[in-house]
């Protein structure tokens, strides 16, 4: 098992890596929308008058631009493999589903942890915040979340016959994660039903888990719960990929 799981990830990544396009778009793209976000928001006088610092919540703002992107491009390779047949010769070779759908995760983490150093290296650069003390707990919560959208991006991508397919998905879950997770909206002031409706979205506990330890000073230690439910849902969607995952379609 861990033999095809290996083959499968490395196979991934030499596609990343004779993919420029896909490349670019997946280590380039995050930086040039964190300096958008900087300097939009900087652009807003009105949020100065409020008391409102957008250096406070960049970190948040972070984890959810790794999440939309971790999602959305780990939904895209595994429907563009389905479309091209590398998928089926999968299954003809003997590769079992739990293979297939932890080689993808594996295969794609890599540039998703690539991609979180780099949106964590311009942050504290762009923003001038200071993270030493809090800089494991930021690492570990947002390459968990990482992880968790390319089990998402993977779930949802069995349900998708081609890549246009994928373009519906998107918004079923991106604009969810916005406005249910915490980041625009503190959750105890939404309705009581999305409330509940919140602990269905991975992102919540991502943020719940930096909230406390960027801007309440909270130890990690503290946070441990929200980290681990992050760390279950991810376990969770990866099953739950594995099951869906079809030999035929």
């Amino acid at each position: 098992m861990i033999r095809n799981v290996h083959l499968i990830a490395v196979r991934i990544n030499r596609q990343f890596l004779r993919d420029r396009r896909f490349l670019g778009l997946s280590l380039i793209v995050p930086l040039l929308l964190m300096l958008l976000i900087k300097y939009v928001f900087e652009s807003l006088p009105g949020l100065a008058r409020l008391g409102v610092h957008i250096s406070d919540y960049s970190i948040l703002l972070a984890a959810y631009l790794v999440h939309f992107l971790a999602y959305i491009l780990s939904t895209i390779v595994l429907v563009r493999d389905r479309v091209t047949g590398t998928l089926a010769r999968m299954f003809v070779y003997g590769y079992r589903r739990r293979e297939i759908v932890l080689g993808y995760v594996a295969g794609y983490s890599t540039i998703a942890a690539v991609q979180t150093a780099l949106v964590l290296i311009l942050t504290k650069y762009l923003f001038d915040i200071k993270l030493a003390s809090d800089i494991v707990a930021i690492v570990m919560t947002v390459l968990a979340l990482a992880v968790v959208s390319v089990g998402l991006g993977v779930f949802i991508s069995n349900f998708a016959r081609n890549e246009g397919q994928v373009f519906p998905f998107v918004p079923m879950v991106i604009i969810p994660s916005a406005l249910l997770s915490g980041i625009a909206i503190p959750i105890p002031d939404l309705p009581q039903v999305l409330q509940w409706c919140s602990y269905l979205v991975p992102l919540r506990y991502a943020v719940d888990v930096l909230r406390g330890v960027v801007l309440e000073n909270r130890s990690f230690f503290d946070e441990l719960t929200p980290f681990f439910v992050l760390v279950g849902v991810g376990a969770a969607l990866l099953a739950s990929a594995s099951l869906s995952l079809r030999e035929r379609e």
